[in-house]
Parts: C-alpha cells; sequence; structure tokens
C-alpha cells in the first residue's frame, strides 16, 4: 500500500494506491479509515474500487 498526500486549499487528500484488497468487511473499512488518518493526518481518503471486495457493497 503506497499514500501520497496531495492537498489544496487547506485540505489534504491521503491517495491510496494498492493492488491488494484492502477492504473486506465493515471492520477492516474502519481499521483502514484509522490506520490511513492516523499515518497521514487526513481525514479525506481516495481509494480504487478494486481494493474493496465486491461483497462489500451487498
Amino acid at each position: 500500500m503506497k499514500i501520497n498526500i496531495v492537498g489544496e486549499n487547506n485540505i489534504k487528500i491521503a491517495i491510496v494506491d494498492s493492488s491488494d484488497i484492502l477492504i473486506t468487511d465493515v471492520q477492516s473499512a474502519l481499521d483502514f479509515i484509522a490506520t490511513v488518518g492516523f499515518e497521514t493526518g487526513c481525514n479525506r481518503i481516495i481509494l480504487n474500487k478494486s481494493a474493496i471486495c465486491d461483497d462489500f457493497f451487498d
């Protein structure tokens, strides 16, 4: 997982690039959000849909 931070108008956004599935259920989503927030200080995240398990949306 690679995280890039972009910012504009005093807003920071974490862009997460990963070829792995990072989110499979609610708990993994919460853990992911907490980890990215802690590591980057960002409260906005961009993540490719391919990093989220299709069953997560059911």
